[in-house]
């Protein structure tokens, strides 16, 4: 119990609150858990996701929603040691006026034995952190009559159900922007407290399937706890991607490098692939070069459900899987699914 308690605190000490234990000599950030992937396709990836679209965009680079001409829903499911788990939904629906998306992102520490000075036992206690944000965005050059179709232009997508655009239509760019406005809250050991977030991207597709991101994430307002205030871990990132196809289609391989800038840390970068095998089966792998992490090193794999079934609402649905190995902390796994209309 004692070594569970222990590496507990030290991992909230590395991705929790700056203040989760009531000290203010470490850190210069609090909410934390925003930067801890939850989503598995990114997460697989590295994180390198600032040039990619998808209802896990929110999350990068709201801009990027806009790309898609349908609507989505994606949710993950994160385990780590001790009972400490993850938990992601996020919706968007596209209209005729732009692409609307809401998403919540919760993470609990599970309850554990808190210590006070001297070594003292205080009884279980409990950390919950939690954001909810509204998304807004829009893309230009937009064609109503696209609406639950696939735009060829952008990299391939995993969906083979959805018909694709086949009208003519300008292929060269697609941009788009958007952004979000959240709520984060921590919900720690006798003390409660919230801030205000916004996220701001933009997505430019060039031909070929060139994709080139910009995101600022997490700026605005300071949770405060007891006397001290910290910012939310604001985030720059900047990515380009691209894709390259095999005859047929056969494979599909999708590359991306983030350039990315916490606010309490220095520039690392991040790179990430994909392939996509016959339109069924996912291979990810990512890399990080972020100094002092517990993993820099995450795969992925996932699954289109496509083929069991052409009927129904849904015009898609996947499942998919991460992996990161955290030391001694152990190895995460993340579990999510996908569907499309």
């Amino acid at each position: 119990m004692r070594k569970k308690t222990l590496l507990a605190a030290a991992f909230l000490f590395l991705f929790g609150s700056t203040v989760a234990f009531a000290s203010t000599d470490y850190g210069t950030t609090s909410a934390n858990f925003l930067k801890i992937p939850v989503a598995p396709v990114p997460a697989g990836m590295g994180q390198a996701y600032t040039a990619m679209y998808g209802t896990d965009s929110v999350l990068y680079n709201p801009g990027a929603l806009a790309i898609m001409n349908y609507s989505s829903i994606s949710g993950a499911h994160e385990q780590y040691f001790s009972d400490m788990t993850q938990e992601y939904l996020a919706a968007n629906m596209r209209f005729k006026f732009g692409t609307v998306a809401v998403m919540y992102n919760s993470f609990s520490s599970g309850k554990f034995q808190g210590y006070a000075q001297g070594d003292v036992p205080t009884g279980n206690i409990e950390a919950k952190f939690s954001a909810m944000s509204v998304t807004f965005a829009k893309s230009w050059p937009y064609f109503p009559e696209d609406k639950g179709k696939i735009d060829p232009m952008p990299t391939t997508p995993y969906w083979t159900r959805m018909e694709q655009v086949e009208d003519f239509r300008p292929k060269t760019y697609r941009f788009s922007v958007g952004a979000t406005v959240k709520r984060v809250t921590e919900d720690l050991y006798e003390s409660k407290a919230s801030a205000m977030g916004f996220d701001a991207g933009a997505l430019l597709v060039l031909p070929r399937h060139w994709q080139i991101g910009a995101a600022a994430l997490n700026y605005g307002g300071k949770i405060k706890h007891y006397r001290d205030s910290f910012s939310l871990p604001s985030e720059l990132r900047l990515g380009a991607a691209k894709d390259f196809h095999t005859k047929n289609d056969v494979m599909v391989f999708v590359f991306d490098v983030d350039g990315v800038k916490y606010k309490d840390s220095d520039y690392f970068l991040v790179a990430g692939m994909e392939a996509n095998i016959a339109k069924v089966f996912q291979i990810r792998a990512g890399y990080s070069t972020q100094k002092d992490v517990l993993s820099n090193v995450s795969v992925g794999a996932g699954l289109s459900l496509d083929i069991f079934g052409e009927d129904g609402f849904f015009n898609g649905a996947r499942i998919d899987y991460a992996f990161a190995d955290y030391g001694d902390f152990g190895a995460t796994h993340r579990i999510g699914f996908q569907v499309v209309w």
